[in-house]
């Protein structure tokens, strides 16, 4: 954990967010943070129907035999475990006999989450007894099996490292004011991971066009490597983003706190202190998609689809088809109340996140 002294040697932005997001009482150690009565929601806060559109294309994929039972679905980055649980429930409705081939977890590195993920999915009522494990990290297959990986916001909640006309950037610690301060690019002031992620792209022809270096590569080997372990494995993920991203310091990185945002520049600029934001706000970035797709490439993974969230759901996913059995089931009245919030997602978030589905080299088309 990050000490609060008198006076310490200044830190990289790096270390700055990886402290306050997840050190001890860090920001995402509270599930509460998340939600419409939190600092921002997300589209699980808008309609359960995100995590039925997702239901219904895995189960599209089972029935086309791009996946098969056994399956294991698993989401990462879960936070309170409701958009599993939507995706379990909908499955249940949605099929019958599905559900009682699946294992279902949660990766979560903090304990406290993995509790909170473990309690609410105890209190989900399904037709049939399920499996539910909350891990630290995706477990190896004990016996032949396929496995779903879905994961909402969670490539932008990793650490990076922000540089700026050669430039890198690191807080000072000098007391309870902590500032921002721009040192030289080099060898010594540049993190390791942010120093790998510069070779990859560097072997790879990729033109550097942003100030941000997310430490995304350690976690995609991990995840790449378990994952083909199992005979077919999918991994679907959304966040907000654009191809070959431009990432100036007037947008990205940005802290959010009850619903209000501040950029990395204004912070700069007003000199606000970087202290009053330590784990008190969500601190998150644009992801870049062509980065990211890079990154899948290099260790095994295939790009499916990248989309916006509107047209993944509609057109990927069925989300309006979904909706109009739900309406025949359900009413008129039940639809509607339900169609306001999917307008959420396709109107409000439709056109910013972006949707990206992978799975692995050695899986059927």
């Amino acid at each position: 954990m990050l000490s609060k002294p008198s006076k310490m040697s200044p830190i990289p932005f790096s270390t700055f967010m990886q402290q306050s997001l997840y050190g001890q009482n860090g920001y995402y150690t509270n599930p509460r943070r998340v939600g419409k009565s939190g600092d921002f929601y997300t589209s699980v806060s808008a309609s359960k129907f995100f995590g039925g559109a997702i239901a219904s294309y895995i189960l599209h994929l089972v029935d086309k035999g791009h996946l098969n039972l056994p399956l294991h679905i698993v989401e990462i980055g879960a936070n309170n475990g409701y958009l599993l649980g939507d995706v379990a429930l909908f499955l249940d409705a949605l099929s019958t006999h599905l559900l009682c081939e699946c294992e279902f977890a949660t990766i979560e590195p903090l304990p406290s989450l993995r509790e909170v993920q473990k309690t609410y999915f105890s209190t989900l009522r399904f037709s049939t007894n399920i499996s539910f494990n909350a891990f630290e990290s995706l477990p190896l297959p004990q016996n032949p099996s396929d496995i779903f990986i879905l994961s909402n916001e969670l490539f932008d909640s990793f650490p990076c490292d922000v540089i700026h006309d050669d430039t890198i950037l690191y807080i000072t610690q000098d007391s309870t004011h902590w500032q921002g301060l721009w040192q030289e690019l080099n060898t010594s002031s540049l993190p390791p991971q942010s120093a790998t992620l510069l070779n990859v792209l560097k072997n790879n022809a990729y033109t550097l066009k942003q100030a941000i270096l997310p430490h995304w590569i350690p976690f995609i080997e991990q995840l790449t490597y378990t994952a083909k372990m199992y005979r077919q494995s999918y991994f679907l993920t959304f966040d907000y983003g654009a191809k070959h991203l431009i990432n100036p310091l007037s947008y990205n990185p940005r802290f959010y706190h009850s619903h209000s945002v501040v950029n990395l520049q204004e912070v700069l600029e007003q000199n606000i202190n970087f202290y009053s934001l330590y784990q008190n706000a969500d601190i998150t970035y644009d992801i870049d998609t062509s980065l990211l797709n890079t990154l899948f490439s290099d260790y095994g993974f295939e790009l499916v689809f990248e989309d916006y969230q509107a047209k993944v759901l509609i057109e990927q996913m069925g989300i309006l088809s979904l909706l109009e059995s739900f309406q025949r089931a359900q009413g008129f009245s039940a639809y509607l109340n339900e169609i306001h919030k999917v307008k959420t997602l396709l109107h409000t978030m439709g056109g910013r996140f972006i949707g990206l589905c992978y799975k692995s080299c050695n899986s059927a088309r």
